[in-house]
């Protein structure tokens, strides 16, 4: 599967094999795990942000293969909103959703947060 991540600027091939999928799947489970910071002291929380951003960043090096050097800008040039984001567009495809999809998906959220 063909993924171009806009920031990156480049085009990454990704072949959607069961481990990739794994790979996407408990990326997804570890992100809502951390999300959940009920009952948990500052210590937590912040360990847990912390945790997160890795786990980001390590999600997209392992699934694009990213070079030292695009691995080296998520973590010092591009905003974690970016990256972020970045990770989600790239799970959403894995998991099956065109960019059309990603983009109105998208576009609906960013709509529901302006009318809080």
């Amino acid at each position: 599967m063909k993924i171009h991540v806009d920031k990156l600027k480049k085009t990454f091939d990704v072949k959607t094999t069961n481990k990739v999928l794994r790979s996407v799947y408990q990326f997804q489970l570890d992100l809502a795990e951390r999300a959940s910071s009920q009952g948990k002291d500052g210590v937590g929380i912040f360990s847990d942000a912390i945790a997160s951003i890795d786990l980001i960043e390590d999600f997209l090096v392992k699934i694009l293969g990213l070079s030292k050097q695009d691995a080296e800008k998520l973590d010092d040039y591009f905003e974690s909103e970016d990256v972020q984001k970045m990770a989600n567009y790239v799970a959403s495809r894995l998991m099956g959703m065109s960019d059309e999809e990603i983009k109105e998906s998208t576009d609906n959220a960013e709509e529901t947060d302006s009318k809080k």
